[in-house]
């Protein structure tokens, strides 16, 4: 993905809803920091016409891994803390999304049906990650696109790009496709509410 891509909109992640949806991690293992929404010229929810270079959504957020929650520290950042951070960098975009009903293959959701949701209904279905040069875990950044999302019958698909890198050079890049379990009746919180339509 091109981190350098230009933006027309940037938006700070309120504190409260990083609070929330950072909630199911460990204290040490709450790496995302602070994270900004970025819009890119031509933001369409769903335009196909968009080169796959280019994202729908973007979120760029700074990371801290102070020591490694799992093993002795490597010195620098590796595949377990990329998943871990890929995760974080996920959760927080779609809530943001969500919230703010940016996202047509989730127009039907709220923050309580994704909160509710969050770790039994998201599942990665492929992941690839690539280690250019050594990234400093204690100072980097990350940041994550959607590129496309499809929806049919209960089912969601997000396919996602997304790269980590610091200011020496430092560079991890990766492509994650995502599945969403989108059961109809989790969706309707009101007699007349519709169900997601395939």
């Amino acid at each position: 993905m091109d981190i350098n891509q230009e933006f027309t909109k940037v938006d700070d992640v309120s504190q409260d809803l990083l609070d929330v949806f950072l909630e199911p991690y460990k204290e040490n293992c709450k790496y995302l920091q602070k994270a900004q929404i970025q819009y890119p010229p031509t933001n369409h929810s769903l335009d196909k016409t968009k080169s796959h270079n280019q994202g729908l959504w973007f979120i760029k957020a700074n990371f801290f891994i102070p020591e490694s929650c799992y093993i002795t520290d490597t010195g620098h950042f590796n595949s377990v803390e990329f998943n871990i951070c890929y995760n974080q960098l996920f959760y927080i975009l779609i809530a943001y999304l969500v919230d703010n009903n940016l996202l047509e293959v989730m127009k039907d959701w709220d923050l309580e049906i994704y909160k509710r949701r969050q770790l039994s209904d998201i599942l990665i279905v492929h992941f690839s990650s690539t280690f250019k040069k050594p990234i400093n875990s204690k100072s980097f950044q990350g940041t994550l696109s959607i590129n496309k999302a499809s929806a049919r019958s209960e089912l969601i698909m997000l396919k996602t790009s997304c790269a980590f890198y610091d200011n020496n050079g430092g560079l991890s890049q990766g492509d994650v496709t995502i599945a969403i379990l989108n059961r109809q009746s989790e969706q309707i919180l009101n007699g007349d509410r519709e169900s997601v339509v395939a």
